[in-house]
C-alpha cells in the first residue's frame, strides 16, 4: 500500500481545512531530524527491539482500538522477534491510557495506540488532560481508517436513517444515543449530526464502546453511534441504519448520513502509533517500516476489512501534520457547532 499522499487524511470531508499555522502536533518532522537530540547510547544500541514490546490500548477490550491491536500485535511480534503485549488502560475518554504511554520509558519498547479522539477531542473535550501531545509524543504510523456506524435493535421502530430523523424531530429529547464517551468520536459526531440536522438526542456517554454496545443490546439505549458494532450487525442481533462518512465493504448496502437526508455531512476516525519523546529515530523507523509491510499483506487487509476498516499506511511526518490538521477542524467545528463536552 502506498504512503498516504493528502495528510488531512480521514478527519472528515466536510470539515474545513486549514493551514497548518501552529506548531505540527506530536513533533514528527523525521526520523533523521530528531535522531540528533538523543543520547548515543540509545543509538547505539545493537538491536532493536531488544526486549517485549507494550502497546497500550487506551480504551477496553472489544472496541475498536482493541480490535485493531489484536490484529497487528501478533504479524508484528513476529516480523520483530519479540512479543508485542497488548495492555488496554481504559478511562477519561482515552486519557488515562494515552498518559501512561507518554510517561514510559522512552526506548522505543513502549507503543500508544490513538486516534482522533484521544490525541485531538480530548484536547477540547478535557484542556486538562496531564499530556501534551504537541510535546509528548512522537508520530510513527498511521494504521486504519474507519466511518462510524450508527447501529440499533431490530425490533427499532425506524427501518432506515431518514426514518430515524423524522422520528427524532418529532420526539425531541425522546431517544437516547450512546457513545464510548465524552470527548469521542462518538460523541462528536453525534453533537455534530444534532446541529446540522436540528436534533435533540440525549447523549449517553459509556466507558468504551464494549459497555456501550452491550447496554444497546440490552435496549437500555435506543441507537448507538460507534464502530465496535460491526460483528453484531452481520449476525443479525442489530441494524445498521447509517455510516458517518464513506460507504464501508462490509456493509455495502448500508448508506451513508450524507445520502440518507443530511447532505455534505462526513465524519470518520483514524488511528495510528506514536511513542514517547525522546525515543531512538532506529524504533520509530523499524515499526514504521514494518506496519507498512504489514499493510500490504492480504491476509492483514483482509481482517481490517472484516473488521470495517480500510488501510492507512504513512510516514511519521505524515502522521504526524495529518493530526495537527485534525486539531484544526475539529476546532472549528467544536466552535461553529457550539459543542460543549460537560
Amino acid at each position: 500500500m502506498k504512503p498516504v499522499t493528502d495528510p488531512s487524511m480521514y478527519s472528515g470531508d466536510s470539515l474545513t481545512k486549514v493551514p497548518l499555522t501552529r506548531r505540527t502536533l506530536l513533533g514528527a518532522a523525521s526520523a533523521v531530524a530528531v535522531a540528533g537530540s538523543f543520547p548515543s547510547t540509545l543509538l547505539a544500541q545493537p538491536t532493536y527491539p531488544s526486549k517485549a514490546i507494550t502497546l497500550i490500548v487506551p480504551n477496553p477490550p472489544g472496541g475498536n482500538t482493541d480490535i485493531l491491536a489484536r490484529i497487528f500485535s501478533v504479524p508484528l511480534a513476529k516480523t520483530l522477534g519479540q512479543p508485542v503485549v497488548v495492555e488496554n488502560r481504559a478511562g477519561a475518554g482515552g486519557v488515562i491510557g494515552m498518559t501512561a504511554a507518554a510517561r514510559a520509558l522512552a526506548d522505543g519498547h513502549t507503543i500508544g495506540l490513538g486516534n482522533l479522539s484521544d490525541l485531538v477531542v480530548s484536547r477540547y473535550a478535557q484542556p486538562n488532560v496531564p499530556y501534551d501531545p504537541a510535546k509528548d509524543f512522537i508520530a510513527v504510523s498511521t494504521l486504519a481508517k474507519v466511518s462510524i456506524v450508527v447501529t440499533a435493535l431490530p425490533t427499532f421502530p425506524a427501518k432506515s436513517f431518514q426514518e430515524f430523523l423524522a422520528l427524532a424531530k418529532a420526539n425531541p429529547g425522546k431517544y437516547k444515543c450512546g457513545t464510548a464517551g465524552n470527548g469521542t468520536m462518538g460523541h462528536l459526531c453525534l453533537e455534530a449530526l444534532q446541529a446540522a440536522a436540528g436534533l435533540d438526542i440525549a447523549h449517553v456517554p459509556y466507558r468504551g464502546g464494549a459497555p456501550a454496545l452491550n447496554d444497546l443490546l440490552g435496549g437500555h439505549i435506543d441507537v448507538l453511534i460507534d464502530g465496535s458494532a460491526l460483528s453484531q450487525v452481520r449476525a443479525g442481533k442489530l441494524k445498521a441504519l447509517a455510516v458517518t462518512a464513506e460507504r464501508i465493504p462490509v456493509l455495502p448496502n448500508v448508506p451513508t448520513i450524507a445520502e440518507s437526508g443530511v447532505p455534505g455531512f462526513s465524519f470518520g476516525n483514524y488511528w495510528g502509533l506514536l511513542m514517547p519523546t525522546g525515543s531512538p529515530a532506529a524504533a520509530v523507523n523499524r515499526i514504521n517500516t514494518e506496519i507498512k509491510r504489514l499493510l500490504e499483506q492480504p491476509e492483514i487487509r483482509q481482517q481490517l476489512e472484516n473488521a470495517g476498516f480500510a488501510p492507512l499506511a504513512s510516514t511519521p511526518m505524515e502522521y504526524g501534520q495529518a493530526l495537527q490538521k485534525s486539531y484544526d477542524q475539529i476546532g472549528q467545528l467544536v466552535k461553529k457547532a457550539k459543542i460543549s463536552f460537560d
